[in-house]
Order: structure tokens, then C-alpha cells, then sequence
């Protein structure tokens, strides 16, 4: 299992909810998305890339603020499990429209994003 798919899995112990990318509909609970971003940086040589690292956004939405400490607490702990403190808080907000809060968390995973058993996109509902 790469680093990645480790921390997705941990995500996935959490009582939240996850999906790659996105949901098709979003739950009526709290839940979250994990999104793989862009290489953040590598180790290059031997004419090719030796290993890299890769930043990982993690988000977590919930609507009521009651269900802020158990959630950023449970995702905190899966993210420092898989990433050490290769993490920081990125964001928090609050999305008038829906009446979300929305809390970010930017993390590095090392090595390749997917190995031959995986296709890309898990946990989509």
C-alpha cells in the first residue's frame, strides 16, 4: 500500500464519511474528501525520479459546530498517524450558501499515488 491509499484508509476508521475527489451527492451528515493535488517534490536521478512526495488535501465539512472537536480530532489523528507532521491546517470556513462549515487540511504522502492494484478513484457514492 503506498502512503496514500494508507492515509485514505485511516480516514476511512474515522465515524466520517470519505470520497476521492468529490461526492456525487453529498451525505446529510458531516463528511469528507481527501484529493490528491500535485507533486509537492521529488529526489531525481539514475535518469529518472528516485521518489516524491505529494500534497494531499483533506477536507472536512459539517453543519453544526457542536461537531467540530470529535471530527477535526479524528481526522488530525489519522493524518499525524500516516504523515507525522508533514500536515497543517489550511483553511477554515464557513460556506453562507449552505449553511457548511468546511475545515482543510493540507498533507505530504510519499511515493507513488497509486500502485498496479489500485484504478484512481475510490469511495465516490
Amino acid at each position: 500500500m503506498t502512503e496514500y491509499e494508507t492515509l485514505r484508509a485511516a480516514l476511512e476508521t474515522t465515524d466520517i464519511p470519505f470520497a476521492e475527489y468529490g461526492w456525487e451527492t453529498r451525505p446529510e451528515s458531516d463528511y469528507g474528501v481527501i484529493t490528491p493535488d500535485m507533486e509537492a517534490g521529488s529526489l531525481n536521478g539514475g535518469d529518472g525520479k528516485q521518489d516524491r512526495a505529494f500534497d494531499v488535501s483533506v477536507d472536512f465539512f459539517f453543519r453544526k459546530l457542536s461537531s467540530r472537536a470529535a471530527g477535526v480530532a479524528a481526522i488530525e489523528t489519522a493524518i499525524s498517524g500516516v504523515c507525522g507532521s508533514s500536515w497543517e491546517l489550511n483553511s477554515t470556513q464557513y460556506e453562507q450558501e449552505t449553511g457548511i462549515f468546511h475545515i482543510e487540511w493540507v498533507c505530504q504522502c510519499m511515493g507513488p499515488l497509486l500502485t498496479e492494484e489500485t484504478d484512481g478513484v475510490h469511495g465516490q457514492d
